[in-house]
């Protein structure tokens, strides 16, 4: 998959935004922010199709950066990183909630479906070659 969808991924956890920004760069164009204030200058100059907030950053930075972002003039999505996916509270301003133990594939996943993108795993294309072309 080769999008051209524009990711913003925003913590303020150095590690953990970089490795999002390495995860995600595979599949979109990802720009990162590691505070509040870049994220918005960026927001302000550049309309991202999703936004990743992690559990790093304050409640009301979150929420400030969600209507920001759904107030563009191209609605971006809010995809919002929990600690854990059970007994996370609801976020009603996240389009979508995930938690870390997602891991980095589920990461991937929740953010091809939030912006419509059908990810093809290579698994069951490799099985499906397979089954086509038996080796003898």
């Amino acid at each position: 998959m080769n999008s051209k969808a524009r990711a913003l991924v925003v913590s303020r956890d150095d590690m953990l935004l970089r490795t999002r920004e390495m995860i995600l760069g595979g599949y979109f164009s990802v720009q990162g922010a590691g505070r509040f204030s870049e994220a918005k200058a960026l927001m302000s100059a550049i309309p991202f199709d999703l936004v990743v907030l992690c559990h790093s950053l304050q409640e009301n930075e979150c929420e400030q950066l969600a209507q920001l972002a759904h107030s563009q003039v191209t609605r971006g999505m809010v995809l919002m990183m929990n600690a854990t996916t059970l007994g996370a509270s609801e976020k009603p301003w996240a389009d979508k909630q995930l938690g870390v133990d997602a891991g980095p594939y589920g990461l991937v996943k929740a953010c091809a479906g939030m912006l419509g993108i059908v990810l093809k795993s290579k698994a069951k294309a490799a099985h499906h070659l397979k089954e086509l072309h038996p080796v003898t």
